[in-house]
């Protein structure tokens, strides 16, 4: 990945995950603060579950771009061994091609939720949060895994990077 378009998803990808990694540890240190005050002093914190939610939907997707740039989805290799390399390499640019469209798809049915949630001010009931930023981060996060996929299919279509799971 030396090309400027590589470094550039590289460092997009990293900082994005690098937000999850800060949410997914939000998370933890809520949660044990809760706990600890619930069984030490009998009184839970409010908003914790939904705390719990939204960090985990941050957790969750902003890791995705990376994953995909770096093609670390879950594979199953039964057949690589049986088959022709040539004819791996063409199911390795459908699977790409197929993941990058089921990820377009994903990010396009995020738009109407998105848009609602901002026309109707909805919000998370304990905290006050508006839905609609989360709706965004979701979208911004398919959009980066659009992009990283691409360019893991232009990678395998010149020949370039890792092509097979290990």
């Amino acid at each position: 990945m030396s090309d400027g378009i590589g470094r550039a998803l590289e460092r997009g990808a990293r900082i994005l995950t690098t937000l999850g990694v800060l949410a997914l540890a939000l998370m933890m240190v809520a949660t044990v603060a809760d706990v600890l005050l619930r069984n030490l002093g009998g009184r839970p914190l409010r908003g914790v579950v939904e705390l719990v939610e939204i960090t985990m939907l941050l957790a969750a997707f902003l890791g995705l771009p990376e994953a995909f740039l770096r093609r670390e989805q879950i594979v199953v290799d039964l057949i690589d061994g049986l088959i022709p390399a040539t004819a791996l390499r063409v199911l390795v640019l459908l699977g790409q091609a197929v993941t990058m469209g089921v990820v377009w798809l994903f990010g396009y049915h995020v738009v109407t939720p998105l848009l609602d949630a901002y026309r109707f001010g909805d919000i998370k009931f304990e905290l006050g949060v508006p839905v609609y930023p989360l709706h965004a981060v979701v979208l911004l996060c398919f959009a980066a895994s659009v992009a990283t996929t691409a360019h893991g299919l232009v990678e395998i279509w010149r020949g370039e990077g890792r092509q097979v799971s290990p």
